[in-house]
């Protein structure tokens, strides 16, 4: 598909230029997203780390992967990417858990759609654990 340009000569003449075809395509990996998803969920007030989704193993420092889950999915009709997160947690022990998984959810969200463009349609958080952090 060629794209028709109108460009003004320095005599003052109309005509028609052909615009450059695209350069390529942009492919964006899902391990970016990942990656946008955990550290947005770090970065949150009252998450101390990322659970397992297999209760009774907390993974916070060892294998993060195992508590986020990212589906990126294609609509064949519009052709933009829609993304669904699942993120397992271990909160704060002290702190209103509403809030920080509110705060979270949004967090997610923004750090995604504005990174990508993907759409984000739903982002689940689970509680797993509460932990008392040290404030010596």
């Amino acid at each position: 598909m060629q794209t028709l340009t109108q460009a003004t000569a320095l005599d003052g003449t109309q005509r028609a230029e052909k615009a450059p075809p695209a350069a390529g395509q942009i492919v964006i990996s899902p391990r970016v997203v990942f990656t946008l998803a955990r550290n947005a969920a770090l970065s949150t007030y009252g998450v101390v780390g990322i659970a397992s989704r297999f209760t009774g193993f907390d993974c916070t420092h060892t294998d993060p992967r195992r508590g986020l889950e990212i589906q990126i999915t294609d609509n064949p009709t519009t052709g933009n990417k829609h993304v669904a997160v699942t993120i397992y947690i271990i909160a704060e022990y002290g702190v209103r858990i509403q809030a920080v998984t509110s705060s979270l959810q949004h967090q997610i969200r923004y750090s995604i759609e504005r990174s990508t463009g993907y759409a984000v349609d739903a982002v689940n958080v689970h509680v797993t654990g509460l932990r008392v952090t040290n404030e010596d």
